[in-house]
């Protein structure tokens, strides 16, 4: 394999032994203008694999790339590539020649230094690399010039010449950022056989249901460091997405609710005695500590050994009975106290010392107990032993609480089965609230429902969710639901997230409402700002259970709402890339109608101003005449400028009054050049009614359609103007041309010109279609066999309002 490294340092060449490898990074860093953007990345990708790169904007997915494929230089770390391995990088806005047609453009840089190929074995050969990669048709013709492609076939295009570069190694950067969703497809589907045919391509998108459509594997980055990678096959995009802002996986809502799902499912067929045993189980696997214990509460004050993980037996013994209080070490503070006992490192303090070289012996060096509530008061706590020292998250307790909640609900199944049908019924909730988070709903329907669930499965008065982003002074309101009528308003639960939710981390704050109630505020920070959940109960008792859900419920939210606004970041990045795309298409085409009757104009007069030629008459009227010509045609550019202009600003108006449409298409016959009204033929039936109508408006209609008749087709295209009555009482009139047709991609009349011999600013059609809609009318395109037609509806008479207008005049 061979080692791309910085400039600098010394290309290192190293024999591996694995020939499976196509690429392997280790130790990237790179950056640029001495701020890395990489931080020491390692990264493995074997022959044949689709590997996603996923991540939040500034992330170093492109960098990544780049640093692959060779075009940045390195401040640390090396890039090796198999023997004869060529990386090919295909970026988001595809590099090519616009004044070069397809066929050029695929085989630029592959000529024969000495034996170049005709035009007509070129472009052969291109359709036969074409058709090896089934693009057969999407790319057809080749003589096609890329500056008039749309984005979807430009796409195509800049993928098909890195493949057939032949690169070992192709890097697709965003290659469907500005596509709509049929152009999406045709790229994945790309995409799709060169992995089949055994390409290794590494792709880089904001996507990530793309990636895990067409992936095998998704790398995620944050801040320039790679933090998981998750599996398409048994992931989801929850993990991605939680592993990209900074969370873990394990803590995204598709993790929860498969462990509360599997939890459940064994809970509802297990034996009663095995329930806490399954439970601890569950919760170590959650928490990944191997050693833990569960005591529960005794009619004396004082805790019993119930299970244990891990354990010896010798500890077994001497936790069989533990008092309450400081005698029973930290599980008999946490029952005395009704809170978490975490004690960060066992040979400091008082609480483990007579089992301190005991614990040490066993590795463990810190632990946690987490006490948990029954109906009747404390159930029993629950104690995590880790062989690090450190205290835990706050998201590490509340998942105990949690678990903690389900073995409080085991204990009682038997005894009480109203409580066990309350605690399923909270089971159920935090599961309802899941799959609505998770589920693809507008992220407001998504916030509305699960509060909803939440007020019922708590028996809460209100639920609510307010954020604030950074620069705002006041915080607003995402959902509010209240139960059974329940009015609160939000100023009401926005004073109470004012005075007693905490805005410095993540917990949760309990406080008293009225006289018998209660309430739960959790704050959760972001890059963003800061969100609340507030719950609220006029009367009633909470239960450990209860915190637990309004917590879970509060990550939940959190995750969901750090989706949907990575979601919509990504859709406005798109959709502003795509803007950009058109505003500098649309003043390319412009420069162009403007350059071109100013340089025949200019051409003439320049010729006429000549001193040391002398024209004769006809000459200098011909010159005269194409002067005019030219100057109409520019002032009517103009004039289509000003009018878009109107009608994109609604100010357009109509002076309407009685027409005679044959009079219109003679006028607007009159104002195109002389040649191209030689080519137009008008028939006008003796029965053709007046209409009610702007007559300069219609004339402009006319003027529109013959005009992209006459210069978007053959010089000997003819064009029929056929005028008759219509029923309900209206005027059709038809305009046809036997010229090259129809494009495929013309949607419909007035939305686009025609891609033909000749570009044009695309604004007489969309002009002519706003024109005949404000008339109340209607335009429509049709195929013709040869040429297209356009047919214009017109009511003949005004309507009623028009009419009281009038009359009012």
């Amino acid at each position: 394999m061979v080692s791309l490294t910085p400039v600098a340092a010394p290309v290192e060449r190293r024999a591996i032994v694995d020939d499976d490898v196509v690429v392997r990074a280790t130790g990237l860093t790179a950056g640029y203008g001495g701020t890395p953007t990489l931080h020491g990345v390692d990264l493995e990708v074997r022959r044949g694999e689709l590997v996603g790169i996923a991540g939040e904007n500034g992330a170093g997915k492109s960098t990544l790339l780049r640093c692959l494929a060779g075009d940045l230089q390195l401040d640390e770390g090396v890039v090796e590539l198999a023997p004869g391995t060529r990386a090919e990088l295909a970026w988001q806005h595809a590099a090519l020649c616009d004044n070069l047609d397809i066929a050029e453009n695929l085989l630029l840089g592959r000529e024969h230094p000495w034996r170049p190929l005709s035009t007509a074995r070129t472009h052969l050969r291109t359709c036969r690399l074409l058709a090896e990669l089934e693009l057969g048709t999407e790319l057809r013709p080749t003589t096609d010039l890329v500056g008039q492609l749309s984005e979807a076939r430009r796409q195509l295009l800049a993928i098909a010449r890195s493949v057939v570069i032949g690169p070992g190694l192709l890097l697709l950067d965003e290659p469907t950022a500005t596509l709509g969703v049929a152009d999406t497809a045709r790229v994945e589907a790309l995409v799709g056989r060169l992995r089949d045919r055994g390409t290794t391509v590494l792709m880089v998108s904001h996507d990530i249901e793309q990636l895990f459509r067409v992936a095998g594997r998704i790398v995620v980055l944050r801040k320039g460091r790679v933090v998981g990678e998750v599996d398409p096959v048994s992931g989801h995009p929850d993990d991605v997405a939680a592993l990209a802002s900074g969370h873990e996986m394990d803590s995204s809502a598709h993790h929860q609710l498969s462990r509360l799902h599997a939890l459940s499912d064994r809970l509802a067929s297990a034996d009663p005695s095995s329930s806490p045993l399954l439970i601890l189980s569950a919760l170590g696997t959650a928490l990944g500590a191997e050693q833990l214990a569960m005591h529960v509460a005794t009619p004396e004050g004082g805790l019993r050994l119930l299970c244990a993980l891990g354990i010896p037996d010798d500890l077994r013994d001497a936790w069989e009975l533990v008092p309450g209080g400081v005698g029973g070490g930290p599980m008999g503070l946490a029952s005395a106290h009704a809170e978490p006992v975490v004690d960060p490192d066992v040979r400091v303090g008082t609480a483990w010392r007579p089992f301190r070289e005991r614990l040490w012996q066993l590795r463990i060096a810190s632990s946690w107990a987490v006490p948990f509530h029954g109906s009747e008061g404390l159930g029993g706590v629950i104690t995590v032993f880790r062989d690090r020292i450190g205290s835990p998250t706050r998201s590490e307790l509340d998942l105990a609480m949690l678990y903690g909640g389900y073995a409080a609900n085991a204990l009682e199944r038997d005894r009480l089965v109203g409580e066990l049908t309350s605690r399923n019924l909270v089971l159920e909730t935090i599961r309802e609230v899941l799959e609505t988070l998770t589920a693809p709903l507008p992220i407001a329907a998504a916030l509305d429902a699960a509060l909803g669930t939440l007020v019922q499965g708590v028996q809460a008065d209100a639920a609510a969710v307010f954020t604030r982003e950074h620069g705002e002074a006041r915080a607003r309101c995402l959902a509010l639901v209240g139960a059974g009528g329940t009015v609160m308003s939000e100023d009401e639960l926005l004073a109470m997230v004012r005075e007693h939710a905490r805005e410095a981390d993540g917990t949760m704050t309990r406080f008293p409402v009225g006289t018998g109630g209660w309430g739960r505020a959790v704050g959760m920070p972001g890059v963003h700002g800061m969100d609340w959940l507030v719950v609220v109960r006029r009367d009633g008792q909470v239960t450990a259970e209860t915190g637990a859900l309004v917590e879970d419920t509060a990550h939940s939210v959190r995750l969901a709402l750090e989706r949907d606004r990575a979601q919509r970041a990504a859709q406005e990045t798109g959709a502003l890339r795509r803007s950009r795309e058109l505003q500098r298409g649309f003043l390319a085409r412009l420069s162009h109608e403007l350059r071109t009757p100013l340089t025949a104009i200019g051409g003439y007069a320049d010729t006429l101003l000549q001193r040391d030629v002398v024209w004769d008459a006809a000459s200098q009227e011909r010159f005269l005449t194409r002067i005019a010509d030219e100057s109409r045609r520019l002032g009517r550019l103009v004039d289509d400028l000003l009018d878009h202009s109107a009608i994109e600003s609604g100010v357009m108006r109509l002076q309407r009054d009685w027409c005679d449409l044959a009079l219109v298409a003679d006028a607007a016959r009159a104002c195109v050049s002389e040649e191209a009204r030689e080519r137009i033929q008008v028939d006008v039936p003796r029965d053709l009614p007046p209409i009610w109508a702007d007559h300069d408006r219609l004339e402009q209609v006319f003027v529109n359609l013959f005009d992209n008749a006459v210069r978007h087709n053959p010089s000997r295209t003819r064009v029929r103007v056929g005028l008759r009555p219509a029923n309900p009482p209206c005027v059709r009139f038809e305009v046809c041309d036997d010229g090259v047709g129809k494009p495929a991609d013309l949607a419909g009349a007035g939305r686009r010109g025609r891609h033909s011999r000749t570009a044009g600013a695309g604004l007489g059609l969309s002009i002519a279609r706003a024109i005949v809609t404000a008339h109340g009318g209607r335009i429509a395109v049709e195929d013709a066999d040869p040429g297209i037609r356009f047919v214009v509806d017109l009511p003949a008479e005004p309507d009623d309002t028009e009419q009281t207008v009038e009359q009012d005049g």
